[in-house]
């Protein structure tokens, strides 16, 4: 809980920082290279996501399901048998015969 708040916080850091540097007056100039930040730029953002990237990879997978409970079944064994009995049809009023366990 802690390492993904902890990852919020520098997500969140990166994303405003990165906003309120891009910010200012904006001028039609030719600086020369045309790209600003050049590879200083590009070298922090490759750096920067690759340090968000493994702190975010990083984390334990968890599989919480809940309490897990085990049916030990009887105390006792069961003694159960198979016999026909007779079984009334849902469907209309007849009845027929299937085999069905008998556990005593």
């Amino acid at each position: 809980m802690i390492r993904r708040t902890v990852a919020s916080l520098l997500v969140l850091a990166a994303v405003a920082g990165g906003s309120f540097a891009a910010t200012g007056t904006a001028q039609a100039r030719y600086w020369g290279g045309g790209w600003g930040w050049g590879a200083g730029g590009v070298a922090a953002g490759l750096v920067g996501g690759a340090l968000i990237g493994s702190a975010i990879a990083n984390q334990p997978y968890y599989y919480v399901d809940g309490p897990v409970y085990y049916d030990e079944g009887p105390a006792y064994p069961q003694h159960c048998r198979m016999q026909n009995e007779r079984v009334h049809n849902e469907y209309d009023a007849g009845s027929h015969i299937e085999r069905v366990r008998v556990c005593q």
